[in-house]
């Protein structure tokens, strides 16, 4: 099994862009396997943000946990970070439930994801 690498203190060495990955309907291997592309090609370059708003996730397989473990270990072991944000029962759900929140959270809304609200409150 994969080690997955805890960012909770993300400090990029070189010039960070986000891009923002959007997902809706359910979180399963088909649609994290539509991420996949999209973050490997933002990653290839070096550390990235990504961003992925799950405010629109109604479900979420096993499979698609599965698929977001991997996105978050591509992500870091480049040493970018995966932010997951958006208000999603299910996401919610699953994140308690298999104590994912060890290793990623779910920020409320962009801004916090992209770390602009603690800029703004200094």
């Amino acid at each position: 099994m994969a080690t997955i690498v805890s960012a909770p203190d993300l400090t990029l060495t070189h010039p960070v862009t986000s891009i923002d990955l959007p997902t809706g309907g359910r979180l399963d291997a088909a649609a994290v396997l539509a991420l996949r592309g999209p973050v490997a090609a933002a990653v290839a370059d070096g550390p990235v943000l990504v961003l992925l708003d799950v405010s629109g996730v109604d479900g979420v397989s096993p499979s698609g946990v599965a698929g977001l473990l991997d996105l978050l270990r591509v992500v870091r072991s480049r040493g970018g970070d995966l932010r997951f944000f958006g208000a999603s029962a299910a996401v919610q759900h699953a994140f308690t439930a298999l104590r994912l929140d060890t290793v990623a959270r779910i920020y409320g809304g962009h801004d916090e994801a992209r770390g602009l609200l603690a800029t703004r409150a200094s």
